[in-house]
C-alpha cells in the first residue's frame, strides 16, 4: 500500500517541469480520501473492531505484571534472598511475554492494515485515473505527499473523489 503511494508520488515529483500554462491540474488529500470514504471508514472499524480484543488482552497482561511488581516490592522485605530471587525473574519473564505479545500485535494490526488497504488503494488509483481522463486532468497530485504549499480551492477535487470512490465500491459490493 505504502509502496504504490510512494512510487506514484516519485513519479510526480521526477516530473516537476511538466506543469505548464494551460495544463488542467488537480490535487486530493488521499489521506482524508482513505479516512472518509465508505471503504476506508469500513477498513478503520474492522480494525478498531481487531484492535480492541488485542487492547484487552495487553490490559489483562499489563495488569498481572503489575500486580506481581507490586507484590514483589511488598512483600520485598520478608522473602528470602532466593524467594525474592525467583520472585524477580518470574517479572521479567512476565514483562518480556508482555513486551512479545505487545510486538506481535503491532504486527498483526499492520499486516491487517496493509491487507485491508490494498483493495481500497487499488480502488482509488482506479477511480483517480477515470475521474482524471473523464474530466481532462493532465496531472492529479497528492497535496500532502507532493510538497504542495499552495493551490487554488477549485483544484482540489479530493470530495469529488470521495463521491467516485463510494460509488464504486457501492457497486462492487453489489
Amino acid at each position: 500500500m505504502k509502496n504504490k503511494i510512494a512510487f506514484f508520488i516519485l513519479i510526480l515529483l521526477l516530473i516537476p517541469g511538466i506543469a505548464v500554462a494551460g495544463s488542467k491540474l488537480g490535487i486530493i488529500e488521499v489521506q482524508r480520501v482513505l479516512e472518509t470514504s465508505e471503504p476506508g471508514r469500513q477498513a478503520l472499524g474492522q480494525l478498531t473492531l481487531d484492535f480492541e480484543g488485542m487492547r484487552e488482552d495487553l490490559e489483562q497482561e499489563r495488569s498481572k505484571v503489575e500486580q506481581l511488581r507490586q507484590e514483589l516490592q511488598k512483600q520485598s522485605m520478608v522473602l528470602s534472598q532466593e524467594a525474592q530471587q525467583d520472585m524477580e525473574a518470574e517479572l521479567r519473564q512476565k514483562m518480556q511475554q508482555f513486551q512479545k505479545k505487545y510486538q506481535s500485535y503491532q504486527i498483526q494490526m499492520q499486516q491487517k492494515e496493509e491487507e485491508l488497504s490494498e483493495p481500497i488503494i487499488d480502488l482509488l488509483f482506479e477511480v483517480i485515473n477515470n475521474y482524471a481522463v473523464e474530466n481532462d486532468f493532465d496531472m492529479i497530485l497528492d497535496a500532502q505527499g507532493s510538497g504542495l504549499i499552495y493551490a487554488r480551492e477549485g483544484i482540489n477535487i479530493t470530495g469529488e473523489i470521495i463521491e467516485e470512490v463510494n460509488k464504486a465500491w457501492e457497486a462492487g459490493n453489489n
